[in-house]
């Protein structure tokens, strides 16, 4: 059976719709989180996941710290968070409270896999609530890796290149400037649930 792709509207639609369960919660998670306001941009909607290791202006830097979670249950969804490690350091600290860190240990990258794990529990909390789909979230998976093998460490396993579709997204404090990026990837067929049911 083939999945019909998204037309340019749908993928407008499906943009906007993202975009409101970000406001709604996963920006307000991460503004606590980090104690400033975020503000979120969506960068663009890639429907060929095979292009995603070209995304040249996504993060510059070398190494990310990426966190993993998928979601099951009425609705396949992933995303995966990465974060230049300049910036992960910063969250870990402040999350620590501590004034800064050197070096990631285990209890920092526990704390970035939390930011994650939070950020992923506010967005589905607000596409359970606009959808009433419900949503079976996985545990977060951690990697320390180079950009040009973002995927691999975990999402890789999850991704179906062929009917993938994968939103690029921005959050940034606005006073720290810490960067978090996110891709949510899913199918077209899952990406329609959001754009045809009530909200």
């Amino acid at each position: 059976m083939t999945t019909e792709t998204l037309n340019q509207t749908e993928l407008c639609s499906l943009e906007n719709v993202l975009s409101s369960y970000i406001t709604q919660k996963t920006s307000s998670a991460l503004s606590s989180l980090l104690g400033e306001s975020v503000s979120h941009t969506i960068k663009k909607t890639h429907t060929e996941t095979s292009k995603i290791g070209n995304l040249k202006d996504f993060v510059k830097e070398i190494v990310l710290c990426s966190v993993f979670l998928h979601g099951g249950g009425d609705i396949r969804l992933g995303i995966l968070y990465s974060i230049p490690e300049i910036d992960a350091k910063q969250i870990a600290a402040k999350l620590l409270c501590m004034e800064k860190i050197d070096s990631l240990d285990d209890l920092g990258k526990s704390a970035i896999s939390e930011v994650g794990n939070i950020m992923s529990g506010s967005f589905f909390n607000a596409l359970s609530d606009h959808t009433g789909l419900k949503v079976d979230l996985s545990t977060p998976n951690f990697a320390m890796t180079s950009f040009s093998s973002l995927l691999e460490p975990h999402a890789s396993g999850f991704l179906c290149e062929v009917n993938d579709i994968v939103t690029e997204i921005e959050l940034t404090g606005v006073n720290s400037n810490v960067r978090v990026h996110m891709l949510i990837i899913q199918d077209h067929d899952n990406a329609r649930k959001l754009l045809n049911t009530k909200r």
